[in-house]
């Protein structure tokens, strides 16, 4: 898969990280913030107490506009290796740096909302996360010279003004999920959970190592005690995460699809993203899915369609339930027997004071993957990438357990 497990450990002797006394837990923890506009819905992870960089599981490495003169990676480093095997074939050639006879790796980070891109310079730069016993911070940890690279400030064109970049998350080991991971020997597995929060207002959460994982402080509830499992692939085009769906049902009945429609081999099956906002699917998969929808909503008064969506309703002739509205429920069957539920809290985006619509997307007639998972249907859903064993776990919504990802207690010490 395009390299996606190059070099993980070769990359370890270039990492320094002062431990003064063993670490106090295995977990580390941080913020998760939501950006609205009238296009988008980012997602980011807030490092050194009040940096933003968005989320992204698709993107090989973290990038930001440097701010101060940085220290250049050399090209006989292996991260070098690493970062040059991801260029971009949308940028123009980024040939590496040669002076004052010293060769210096330059490597080509995307923007993921506009897809454009731009030569950059692979660079190092501490970063402070928190540690947690899964309930709150207990300290800060410096992670001294990850490798990131350092952008012009023309590529946060189009993200939120909060941010100041990029963190990768994705299968590369020069995303954040590795390098928090592998190179110190001081026990933190190589996973990460996500809990992406539905309102500006709260604060998700991303934990990177093993759990325990507290929502709802002060009671006990552990996200990890309610997880299924799938496996977690990836492809040969892709540093991005793939499940294998085998099919969607409604309340139970399965659309009426071509049987291959999902195939993994020829269709790519799903892909999760963390920039998508609304789920896309393949034109002959998204049109089954209308249908067989708008049978089992046949009593729920539709209203005039809000663009980028195709059915809406009005909401007020909706009553609700733990679940969030009483519509129909969605199913993603995966290859291993699981299924996804999705109620509706995650299926049915309010528009407007009484106008909901079904959140998923056309995507076209040739669409690269038959569905693509947006953040809207992750919203107060627990997912744990658990890259050692390449499973993802999920919750489906969190709000029967009477708790969100706005759930955890960010207090340093548990002191509210």
């Amino acid at each position: 898969m395009h390299n996606r497990l190059l070099l993980p450990f070769i990359l370890f002797s270039t990492f320094s990280f002062v431990v003064l006394a063993p670490p106090p837990y295995h977990t580390l923890v941080a913020p998760i913030l939501k950006h609205t506009n009238a296009n988008t819905s980012l997602y980011s992870i807030t490092l050194n107490d009040h940096e933003h960089y968005i989320i992204d599981v698709d993107a090989p490495f973290t990038w930001y506009p440097c701010q101060i003169r940085h220290p250049p990676v050399g090209c006989n480093e292996p991260a070098c290796a690493v970062a040059r095997s991801y260029l971009s074939p949308l940028c123009p050639v980024a040939n590496n740096t040669y002076k004052y006879n010293q060769c210096y790796c330059n490597d080509t980070p995307v923007n993921p909302v506009t897809g454009s891109c731009a030569p950059s310079q692979l660079t190092n730069n501490d970063l402070i996360i928190y540690w947690t016993n899964g309930r709150f911070p207990t300290g800060g940890v410096n992670f001294n010279r990850l490798f990131v690279s350092c952008a012009p400030p023309s590529l946060l064109q189009s993200l939120p003004k909060e941010a100041i970049g990029v963190g990768a998350l994705s299968w590369s080991s020069l995303s954040l999920s590795y390098q928090f991971s592998y190179p110190y020997g001081i026990g933190i597995a190589r996973k990460f959970a996500l809990c992406l929060p539905s309102s500006s207002r709260a604060r998700g959460v991303i934990f990177f190592g093993d759990g325990p994982y507290y929502l709802l402080h002060p009671t006990n509830f552990d996200a990890a005690s309610v997880l299924s499992y799938t496996p977690l692939h990836g492809d040969n085009t892709s540093l991005g995460y793939f499940i294998n769906l085998t099919g969607i049902s409604i309340n139970g009945k399965a659309i009426n699809v071509h049987r291959d429609a999902f195939d993994f081999k020829v269709n790519g099956s799903a892909r999760l993203s963390s920039i998508v906002p609304y789920t896309t699917l393949r034109s002959n998969i998204y049109n089954a899915l209308l249908k067989e929808f708008k049978k089992a909503a046949r009593g729920i008064a539709q209203v005039t369609n809000v663009n980028p969506f195709s059915l809406c309703f009005n909401t007020s002739t909706i009553g609700s339930s733990r679940h969030g509205l009483s519509v129909p429920q969605i199913h993603l069957m995966l290859g291993n027997g699981e299924k996804w539920t999705i109620y509706g809290s995650n299926s049915i985006k309010q528009v407007d004071n009484d106008v909901g619509c079904l959140a998923f997307v056309d995507a076209g007639k040739t669409a690269k993957q038959a569905v693509v998972i947006g953040t809207y249907q992750m919203e107060n859903n627990f997912l744990l990438f658990d890259l050692d064993q390449s499973r993802l776990g999920f919750s489906s919504s969190l709000l029967p357990y009477g708790t969100t990802c706005g759930g955890f207690n960010f207090t340093v010490g548990g002191i509210v």
